[in-house]
């Protein structure tokens, strides 16, 4: 029998891959994700698949042609992690749903995985990022920042993708052509950015922006003068 080496290289192996695609996913704060009991269950199915794949080569005694030991055993860890992952991310056929596409096979799992971390993560930060996003953007114009503000963070980024700055600019234009006030824009524009780029940087960018981006402080007296009289009244 073999040793137990192999096995864990295999499920090491198919547990990284599952663990990129989760990180992917969620840029802004991978560290929330040890938090969530489904990124761990997809994580350990990834491993569980390479280590379960590795086992069947050597039952069936699939070496691949390899005569050295050492290579046939590389070759059997490699295939087995990675081909796992191809065979858990593949659809045996589509069913449509109401107008939706629908794969149904070994990718339906990971699938229904992903979706439950998503989930999990969207309820575990969410309140913590409405109130960085109203602590980082408190001072900000949206007239003033729709441009300057996401170019600017883009440009701190190196890897940012073409079309994750199209969809930037995309949900950017759809704001500015909304019916919310200003400052309901510059909250929505500060969660855009921060989906791209994390809090850090776009705290960063409205501080090197900060007097040419500040909003106008006259509504926040006039409102806050109006509060006073009706409170005297």
């Amino acid at each position: 029998m073999s040793s137990l080496g192999p096995y864990l290289i295999a499920a090491a192996l198919g547990a990284l891959v599952g663990a990129t695609e989760l990180i992917s996913r969620y840029r802004d704060r991978p560290a929330s994700l040890i938090r969530v009991i489904s990124t761990w269950a997809y994580v350990l199915i990834n491993a569980a698949a390479g280590a379960i794949a590795l086992l069947l080569m050597h039952i069936f005694g699939w070496d691949f042609g390899a005569t050295d030991a050492g290579a046939r055993g590389a070759t059997q860890v490699l295939v087995a992690s990675f081909g796992s992952m191809a065979l858990f991310r593949s659809a045996l056929f589509t069913v449509r749903i109401h107008d939706q596409d629908v794969a149904v096979g070994p990718s339906t799992l990971l699938t229904a995985l992903l979706a439950a971390a998503d989930r999990g993560v969207d309820r575990m930060v969410a309140r913590n990022r409405s109130t960085e996003a109203r602590r980082i953007m408190v001072h900000v114009s949206f007239e003033k920042a729709q441009l300057a503000l996401p170019t600017l963070c883009l440009a701190l980024l190196q890897n940012v993708s073409a079309g994750d700055q199209r969809d930037l600019r995309t949900a950017v234009d759809a704001l500015a052509a909304s019916s919310m006030t200003d400052r309901q824009r510059a909250l929505n524009l500060g969660l855009l950015l921060m989906n791209v780029a994390g809090p850090d940087v776009v705290r960063a960018a409205v501080d090197a922006l900060q007097d040419e981006i500040r909003a106008d402080p006259a509504p926040a007296r006039l409102r806050d003068q109006a509060m006073d009289s009706k409170t005297v009244a």
